[in-house]
């Protein structure tokens, strides 16, 4: 069947107000509410953080989010839709590439740990049925906690597979917070460390600054 797949300009420009304190995090979910009445349900959002005439005319992605690039990447690959990369993020560029000319990546001084990263990510995105684009048996719930200002937390179902990502966009320290929506509990395993966590009746965090965390069950 015929699948009609868009660009998520408005997502980008809301991730841009989020990182600048215009909008508290909450306010990217306001998207999606908005994509929900006014697309068919087969439409399928691309979601992205840079691409080459941001980075050219309007600054990389590190300018715009500083560091709120890491967790926004993460909810790129994560939400509702299918993420896009730009050249150079999985090395960590730092520099505005030229538009019209050819130019050089410089990869960043991290690039090893972004490679992994974004691996991790790839893989993640790519084989858990819980992260499937355009699937009507995937239902994506926005997870509330006791700090949705600061905290964008949702969870991703397909049958008894799920997805939970906890988001803390903002520079507060030893954030501490709980989730408060009933819809998770059970085992679930760290996508990146493994280690496992049982939320069936403790669900409090404690984030650092701009930090995340992604569990699969």
């Amino acid at each position: 069947p015929y699948t009609t797949l868009f660009r998520s300009w408005e997502m980008f420009h809301m991730m841009v107000k989020v990182a600048a304190g215009e909008r508290p995090a909450f306010a990217l979910d306001s998207i999606k509410s908005k994509y929900d009445t006014t697309y068919p349900k087969e439409a399928i959002p691309l979601y992205f953080t840079s691409n080459h005439d941001e980075n050219s005319w309007n600054g990389t992605e590190y300018e715009k989010y500083g560091e709120m690039t890491m967790p926004l990447n993460v909810f790129s690959f994560t939400w509702n839709g299918i993420p896009l990369l730009y050249s150079g993020q999985e090395l960590g560029n730092t520099k505005r590439i030229d538009f019209f000319d050819k130019d050089t990546i410089q990869a960043g001084p991290w690039a090893a740990e972004l490679t992994s990263f974004y691996t991790s990510l790839i893989r993640l995105k790519s084989t858990h049925p819980a992260l499937s684009a355009g699937d009507p048996a995937v239902t994506t719930y926005r997870i509330h906690t006791t700090d949705d200002h600061h905290v964008l937390a949702f969870l991703r179902k397909k049958g008894e597979r799920e997805v939970l990502v906890v988001l803390n966009l903002s520079d507060e320290k030893d954030l501490h917070f709980d989730i408060t929506s009933p819809e998770v509990t059970g085992r679930y395993a760290n996508a990146f460390s493994g280690a496992a966590n049982d939320f069936t009746r403790e669900k409090s965090f404690e984030l650092q600054a701009w930090d995340f965390v992604v569990y699969e069950s």
